[in-house]
């Protein structure tokens, strides 16, 4: 079944188990599938489950577009204990007692983490320096200071406590460390708090709802892959949140065949079709009239001096 593997095109969201990490789920998605060529898109630390987008083939070029969708998350974290990694598989370094505060005053608390803030990395995380994740160094005692980082929390929920255990909802934009944001409430608090469990409910526009386990998958695809299709998420379906501008087939084919083409051409494409577009869209896509994918292109809003539109990634088949 491997050459029929390799027309796998599309996207499959996976339901990380817990102790995997992210690329050691990719790692057995491939094995599964036999397919060489695949991607994931956003790392779960190994103490998280939940969704976790899979790109297959073809799909792996356009994984950069669904990295910057939002993620969504139900999760609990314990007051009173500080680790090394801000969740409870770190070594403790320090305990402390909790206050007596209610709920309605620790949502208060997280309401003053919403909005969009700078976030410093944990010191045992993936973010890289030099081309080595920050984990590797900090198991060896280094501990690499890390510039902060731009994040959005939308919504930060108090939906259960339970002596010193908080169950929590969480949405927040790409580049969040949920890890970080219960360490900052902890350090709020005077008494320190630690990530127990963590589960992504969403990233981007993919949801648990539309995934899959690692057991159903090799289930499936024992049985033939008519039985996993209606797990892949065809690219075009995929990008269906995308603005597009339609195109003709003449036009079409000239893109197809690298021909640039000017910015204000497509500017007037925007306007003749009535399209409302956000200046603060990252990408478009173009299709036919026939709805058939042609192209990702850069928004020309963003850039409306620039002599042509710049290609992100054209189909040709």
């Amino acid at each position: 079944m491997e050459a029929k593997s390799s027309l796998l095109n599309g996207i499959l969201v996976i339901d990380k188990p817990q102790g995997l990490t992210s690329t050691e789920t990719l790692e057995r998605v491939k094995k599964i599938l036999k397919v060489k060529k695949a991607g994931h898109g956003g790392t779960l630390d190994p103490i998280a489950t939940g969704v976790l987008p899979i790109f297959l083939n073809n799909a792996t070029k356009l994984a950069e577009i669904f990295l910057e969708g939002d993620k969504v998350y139900e999760g609990e974290f314990q007051l009173g204990i500080t680790t090394e990694t801000y969740d409870i598989t770190g070594e403790i370094v320090s305990k402390a007692e909790v206050p007596d505060i209610s709920i309605e005053d620790l949502q208060k608390i997280a309401n003053s983490l919403l909005g969009e803030n700078e976030q410093i990395p944990p010191p045992f995380s993936a973010t890289k320096y030099k081309g080595r994740p920050l984990y590797k160094y900090a198991r060896n005692g280094i501990f690499i200071p890390k510039k902060p980082k731009k994040i959005k929390i939308s919504e930060f929920k108090i939906l259960e406590k339970e002596d010193s255990k908080i169950r929590f909802y969480l949405h927040c934009s790409k580049g969040t460390y949920v890890r970080s944001l219960v360490h900052d409430l902890g350090k709020k608090l005077s008494c320190g708090a630690v990530l127990l469990n963590l589960r992504r409910l969403q990233k981007s526009i993919f949801t648990l709802n539309k995934s899959i386990t690692l057991e159903k998958l090799k289930e499936l695809y024992s049985q033939g892959l008519d039985k996993l299709m209606p797990f892949i998420i065809p690219l075009e379906s995929a990008l269906e949140f995308l603005p597009k501008i339609i195109v003709s087939e003449d036009l079409s084919q000239r893109i197809k065949d690298g021909r640039q083409i000017h910015t204000s051409s497509f500017l007037s494409f925007i306007k003749f079709q009535k399209l409302v577009i956000s200046p603060t869209e990252k990408w478009i896509r173009i299709v036919t009239t026939r709805g058939k994918l042609v192209a990702i292109i850069e928004n020309p809003l963003l850039n409306p001096s620039a002599t042509y539109i710049k290609y992100f990634r054209v189909f040709k088949d």
